[in-house]
């Protein structure tokens, strides 16, 4: 009889999956005035979707409040983890905590109790069943009812077309997860880039004064932090808000940080200002192009952000994809009846059925979880890199002296190319116009 009892436990188990755990989120989180970049089809999806607890708060599913903690970020350690040898038994240990699974109680949960109704009304009501001591008893119905049974064949003609379905979609959204994670890096490669170029070219043959040459840099750097932690709050929603506005206040003028939190588009206003810190640095013609290159690069990989954030894998391939899988989920326990039929009472249908709807119902969540790539990948952290970044640069350009700026090295040419004698026409007056 222990055979019978193991399967009756991991029914229960699978049946338990995913209990939707809910954390709240203050309303007050929702009530914070969007950017007016974000689009109002956004803001009103919100709104009809929000459910709120008796205290007024907004209750937030379990798979949405994990996202914060799946910003993976790898270092040597994790590595030697990830590909450790028996991570395949390491993996199948840890399954029933997955985040993955949790998500999924409901469907789960769904698809168990039609697999126990088809096994119980066939069993109970129509053909008889066997009890706990082995012995045969006949159906508690006298009149004939219908057995619920589906063929396999056509489940195994629809399966492919499934399968095809589930991998477009699982690729489409890693491909969107891809394309974030190359534009954020882009993105902080330039600022880094300015950053460098801002203190390595600040000539103290345009700027004498070094503390003004200091302070021009420490600006660029402010800067280039400010447009990134506007890019994190443009792309992380309204629970962000409160933090955004201290962050700015705390890290620029109030002036500038007004402008940024009233803008229109934050973050194009924030590479507006990071333009105009550029322009005031003591850099020659052809170093002002090339720092301004790496904004033009900052503005179009911005672009793309925004694409992917704004933008949908298409809704209709979505929703077809979720209708096709639930449904077929849903008639897969009337095809597992009769395969069944030599285990005890055909109830090993009831976890076949759930563990495959688990998997498959899996890979869907997968898609979805990776659709909008923002909220899981390591923003944050990349944002606080790029302050650290900053607040070093000033000290990476105190260290050189006057001496160590050339002509020929950090931007005079222009001084050396133009004649110095009055007499030679108006090379001086040429010079001026770059100090």
């Amino acid at each position: 009889m222990s055979y019978k009892k193991a399967i009756l436990s991991i029914t229960l188990a699978l049946a338990s999956i995913g209990t939707n755990q809910a954390f709240t989120l203050p309303k007050q989180a929702l009530t914070i005035a969007p950017s007016s970049s974000s689009s109002s089809s956004s803001t009103t999806a919100l709104s009809a979707d929000a459910r709120f607890n008796a205290d007024g708060s907004r209750v937030v599913p379990y798979g949405e409040a994990n996202r914060k903690f799946r910003r993976d970020v790898f270092g040597h350690d994790d590595w030697l983890k990830h590909r450790r040898s028996d991570r395949f038994l390491y993996n199948l240990s840890t399954i029933v905590s997955s985040g993955i699974w949790r998500q999924l109680g409901q469907e789960v949960l769904s698809v168990t109790i039609i697999a126990t109704f088809v096994c119980a009304w066939n069993d109970l009501l129509v053909t008889g069943y066997t009890d706990l001591e082995g012995v045969s008893q006949a159906a508690l119905l006298a009149t004939a009812a219908p057995l619920l049974k589906l063929p396999a064949l056509p489940f195994t003609l629809s399966s492919p077309s499934l399968g095809l379905l589930l991998v477009f979609r699982t690729n489409a959204s890693y491909g969107r997860w891809n394309e974030s994670r190359i534009q954020w890096g882009v993105m902080g490669t330039e600022n880094r880039n300015i950053m460098r170029m801002a203190a390595a070219w600040s000539s103290p043959m345009r700027e004498p004064d070094k503390e003004k040459r200091v302070a021009a840099v420490q600006e660029v750097g402010t800067a280039c932090y400010t447009f990134m932690r506007s890019l994190l709050r443009h792309v992380s929603g309204p629970p962000d808000e409160e933090a955004f506005r201290a962050d700015l206040r705390a890290a620029l003028p109030e002036k500038e940080a007004e402008g940024i939190i009233n803008a229109g588009h934050r973050p194009f206003r924030a590479l507006f200002l990071l333009s105009r810190r550029v322009e005031a640095l003591p850099l020659s013609e052809r170093q002002r192009i090339e720092v301004d290159k790496a904004c033009v690069i900052i503005g179009d990989v911005c672009g793309g952000t925004e694409r992917v954030y704004g933008t949908p894998v298409p809704l209709s391939y979505t929703r077809h994809t979720s209708r096709f899988l639930t449904t077929w989920l849903f008639l897969l326990p009337f095809a597992l009846y009769e395969p069944f039929a030599n285990s005890w009472n055909h109830i090993a249908m009831i976890p076949a059925a759930a563990l495959v709807s688990v998997f498959l119902f899996g890979i869907e969540e997968l898609s979805v979880y990776l659709e909008e790539p923002f909220s899981i990948l390591a923003l944050p952290g990349m944002v606080a890199a790029m302050k650290g970044f900053s607040e070093q640069l000033p000290q990476w350009h105190a260290y050189y002296t006057e001496d160590e700026f050339t002509d020929t090295i950090y931007g005079g040419e222009e001084f050396s190319n133009f004649p110095t004698d009055a007499t030679n026409g108006m090379g001086t007056e040429r010079a001026q116009l770059y100090k």
